[in-house]
C-alpha cells in the first residue's frame, strides 16, 4: 500500500516503487546476514527484544513521513523497517520451534504464517476504510491521504511491542526455555546434529 500512502502527497509511482523496493532489498540483505549469525549464537530472545521496538518506532515515524514530501525520509524509514522486520521473521520462526518442541516445526510455522496473512488481509481492509476521501488541500493532508490508516498501523505496532519485551519473564510464564536443544543434547547430539 506504499503507493496509496505516498501518492496523495505528490510522490510518483516510480518513487513509491523504489521505496517499496528498498524495504524489501534492505530487508532481504539484512536477513541473509543476520540469520547465519543468529543460528550459531541462538540469541533469539535478545534479537526479538531489540528489533520489536525498532519496528514499532518505524511505524510510528512513518505516520509523519508522507507530509515531508521529500525522498530521504520515506527511503530511510522504510529501509530501517525492512531491515528490522525481515531480520525478525527467521528469528521468530526459529524461536517458536525452540519453545514449542516437541510440536512439529511445520505446525508452528504454518500457524504463524497463516496468522500473519489473516492479519495482513484485515489490515488492508481496515486501512482502506480509514482512507480520507475529503482531505484538506490547503493543509498537510491532501484528498485521498491515508493518515488515519497510518495512525492505526502505528497504534497496533506500538501496542504489540510490550509483549515480546516480556519474553524471559518467569513471573508471566513467558520464560520459553529451549526444550528442543535440551532434549537433543540429552539424546547425545552436538550442535543439533544427530550422532551417527
Amino acid at each position: 500500500m506504499i503507493n496509496q500512502i505516498l501518492g496523495p502527497y505528490g510522490y510518483t509511482e516510480t518513487q513509491s516503487g523504489i521505496a517499496g523496493g528498498l524495504l524489501i532489498l534492505v530487508g532481504l540483505i539484512t536477513a541473509a546476514i543476520t540469520s547465519p549469525i543468529l543460528d550459531r549464537t541462538h540469541a533469539f530472545r535478545f534479537t526479538i527484544k531489540l528489533l520489536t521496538p525498532v519496528i514499532g518506532a518505524s511505524f510510528l515515524v512513518f505516520t509523519f513521513v508522507p507530509q515531508t514530501r521529500g525522498l530521504a525520509a520515506p527511503f530511510v524509514v522504510l529501509a530501517v523497517l525492512g531491515a528490522s522486520a525481515f531480520a525478525l521473521v527467521p528469528v521468530v520462526l526459529e524461536y517458536l520451534v525452540e519453545v514449542t518442541f516437541p510440536a512439529s516445526p511445520e505446525v508452528t510455522s504454518v500457524v504463524c504464517w497463516a496468522g500473519g496473512q489473516l492479519l495482513g488481509g484485515v489490515f488492508i481492509v481496515v486501512m482502506n476504510a480509514l482512507k480520507d476521501n475529503g482531505g484538506n488541500p490547503a493543509g498537510d493532508r491532501p484528498p485521498g491521504n491515508m493518515y488515519r490508516a497510518l495512525v492505526f498501523e502505528a497504534v497496533i505496532a506500538c501496542a504489540a511491542v510490550p509483549l515480546p519485551l516480556l519474553l524471559g519473564s518467569k513471573f508471566l510464564g513467558l520464560h520459553g526455555e529451549s526444550r528442543r536443544r535440551f532434549v537433543l543434547d540429552e539424546a547425545g547430539t552436538t550442535d543439533g546434529e544427530t550422532r551417527v
